[in-house]
């Protein structure tokens, strides 16, 4: 997590992977209730109910925050959230009990 200094004071967090990263085509839907990334093989779809996202991007918004996503195939995914945070200056943020890094 990162506090990047800011006129409007917010909390960054990134989630990243080097997994087999997630289609152009399947990134615009990937918020969507019940939408699940076909498999590899174009066949059925990959497991789970297709409500995990959905639900955070529900949780960042209802707290007025952004998400976005990054994916290249082959190379992995990184997931952005960007919180406001009123007050937080940057290296106040503490991670796992660590001060933040400046």
């Amino acid at each position: 997590m990162r506090a990047p200094a800011s006129p409007e004071a917010q909390i960054e967090m990134l989630v990243e992977d080097t997994g087999r990263g997630i289609a152009t085509e399947h990134l615009p839907h990937i918020f969507d209730r019940f939408y699940r990334v076909p498999g590899s093989s174009g066949g059925s779809p990959e497991q789970g109910l297709g409500l995990g996202l959905s639900f955070v991007a529900w949780i960042v918004k209802a707290h007025g925050g952004k998400i976005q996503v990054q994916s290249s195939v082959g190379h992995g995914t990184c997931f952005t959230v960007r919180l406001p945070a009123p007050g937080v200056t940057t290296g106040s943020v503490e991670m796992a009990g660590q001060p933040a890094a400046s």
